[in-house]
């Protein structure tokens, strides 16, 4: 993944700049250096989440990471990479965690996407929610007499 956000991250920078942040010295990935703001982070992030040249593991490595962003672009990204996994993929797990981790530290959910959910992403945020913001869950229905 560093060598991909790198070249992104080049590409993005003004040809006058002499430092680029995946030339720091700091330990992890390019996208960990704390001289990169939170919304260009996430904006990187999501790009090489929805990346479909990208590695898979990359992908899955963004996925994971953009639980400690916020914001629409993030939150739309990884309902998008849920969907696109048909709620399934090793993929939609990492992006419905992330997504379950978001939600339970901001207090919020999706309605309509939390109702939307099935299959394996469905147990990734509930289970995180369950343990994390058990308040945040839709209310159980009891089965009906019978």
């Amino acid at each position: 993944m560093r060598s991909w956000l790198a070249r992104l991250l080049k590409k993005d920078r003004p040809s006058g700049t002499t430092e680029a942040p995946a030339t720091v010295s700091s330990p992890g990935p390019a996208w960990a250096d704390p001289t990169i703001p939170d919304d260009e982070r996430a904006v990187l992030l999501v790009r090489l989440l929805e990346d479909p040249t990208a590695r898979e593991d990359d992908r899955e490595d963004a996925a994971s990471d953009l639980e400690f962003l916020s914001g629409p672009l993030v939150e739309e990204a990884l309902m998008r990479a849920v969907r696109d996994g048909d709620f399934n993929s090793v993929l939609a797990q990492h992006s419905a965690e992330s997504l379950g981790g978001i939600w339970a530290r901001e207090g919020h959910v999706d309605p309509a996407f939390l109702a939307e959910l099935r299959g394996l992403a469905k147990e990734e945020v509930f289970g995180i929610l369950r343990v994390r913001a058990p308040h945040l869950l839709p209310p159980v229905t009891p089965p009906p007499p019978g």
